[in-house]
């Protein structure tokens, strides 16, 4: 739950949430770079030996309205991004992709799902009607999570991944 721009896990931890900004883009790199080969895995369907410059510049600088997302902050070093979820829309549409990364070591703890409904609170405000996202079959994680949202979904087989797509 978002209080204030923090989030308390399951366990009471206290994490600092906001949008990204610009300038997050060599903490989004050091995110990938703390991440399990497995998260890199599933988050970008292959190995990532690291993001590159113009990947994290891309992803940290968004205009809060067709590309969005939230970053949670380490709560021992407010500089260190552990999570990051967002949204980028289709052009000319009401629907937008999703995706999501949790490090390692905060996964299983209730953020990802607090910022994904945080995510699609921002998402309903910017006239975004449905998510969508390609997972692979074995990240039962992030299934789980889209189902635990309670929200009327469709699902098929594209690409060798399911895509879940999600009315807001």
């Amino acid at each position: 739950m978002a209080v204030d721009g923090r989030m308390v896990l399951k366990d009471g931890t206290c994490v600092p949430v906001r949008r990204i900004r610009a300038e997050d883009a060599a903490a989004l790199q050091r995110l990938v770079g703390r991440s399990s080969d497995r998260s890199i895995e599933l988050r970008f369907f292959g190995p990532l030996r690291e993001l590159s410059d113009e990947m994290a510049e891309r992803f940290a600088d968004v205009d809060g309205k067709d590309r969005f997302a939230l970053v949670a902050l380490d709560p021992q070093d407010t500089g260190e991004i552990v999570a990051v979820v967002r949204y980028a829309r289709e052009k000319g549409t009401d629907g937008a992709e999703y995706a999501a990364l949790v490090e390692d070591k905060f996964q299983g703890r209730g953020l990802g799902i607090a910022l994904t409904r945080s995510l699609i609170e921002a998402a309903r405000e910017n006239g975004i009607g449905h998510l969508f996202a390609l997972v692979l079959r074995e990240n039962v994680g992030m299934l789980s999570l889209l189902r635990s949202l309670d929200l009327p979904e469709r699902i098929c087989w594209q690409d060798g991944a399911e895509h879940v797509e999600i009315e807001l």
